[in-house]
């Protein structure tokens, strides 16, 4: 059966690439939920859609492998599919490929649906979107976040506007920013970030606190965020020395 699928190319903005000219990985998370809400619109799933339905779509966690990183004012294109719903679960796939069709990254991301009166995950929706899903997706990545326990404080965050989205609350992708902030500079000098999961646990909503912790595993970094004792979110963020 042919892979149902929808594709966008964009464009590495300057304000949104690191001291290397690379695309940050936040950015990257963040162009990749917007061809997915793209994907949706397509389809008919806009604002209305989901009010009407009492229903949105929340990422419950993501997994990248990263080959190369865009760099600034690179074309790449977006390719992304998802699947039907599993226990309460979509996985959606995106690919992002330059201009010669080079890989660049995978995400693989797995998002709930929740029903906005109850605030309660939703096993399977009350709708069907004809040609939006697959019922199999072939790839993925590992979703584990390798933890410590002897963890260092990076500092406390606020939920402060420019952090919040539409939802009221940090956003998904700014949460990576907060983890890469928390890892020390000098591994961002010398080391290439080539794959990071993270866990959303607990929203951190606009003007709430959230304490940070870090510290080395394996062979990257695992990062934890905290509000009122109970984790936010966690990531894992694995390096490797650049390419001479």
């Amino acid at each position: 059966m042919e892979r149902r699928e929808y594709s966008e190319t964009m464009t590495a903005l300057d304000g949104d690439s690191d001291f290397r000219r690379q695309l940050k990985p936040s950015a990257l998370l963040r162009y990749v939920e917007q061809v997915s809400a793209d994907h949706a619109r397509a389809y008919g799933m806009d604002r209305q859609f989901f009010t009407e339905h009492h229903s949105a779509f929340l990422v419950a966690k993501t997994a990248v492998q990263i080959t190369r990183r865009p760099m600034r004012a690179e074309k790449f294109t977006l390719t992304t599919a998802c699947e039907v719903f599993k226990k309460g679960s979509m996985k959606r796939l995106t690919i992002l490929t330059d201009t010669e069709g080079n890989r660049l990254a995978l995400v693989d991301c797995r998002w709930m649906l929740v029903d906005t009166d109850t605030e309660r995950i939703q096993r399977a929706p009350g709708w069907e979107t004809e040609g939006f899903q697959n019922e199999e997706l072939p790839e993925e990545l590992p979703q584990l976040v390798h933890k410590s326990k002897d963890l260092q404080p990076a500092g406390e965050w606020v939920a402060r506007y420019s952090l919040c989205d539409l939802n009221g609350h940090i956003n998904n992708a700014l949460y990576l920013d907060i983890a890469c902030d928390a890892i020390p500079l000098e591994v961002w000098r010398t080391r290439e970030l080539k794959f990071f999961s993270i866990k959303y646990h607990r929203e951190v909503p606009m003007g709430e606190k959230m304490a940070v912790f870090y510290a080395p595993v394996e062979q990257g970094w695992y990062v934890v965020g905290r509000r009122e004792e109970h984790a936010a979110f966690e990531c894992y963020l694995e390096f490797e020395a650049p390419e001479a």
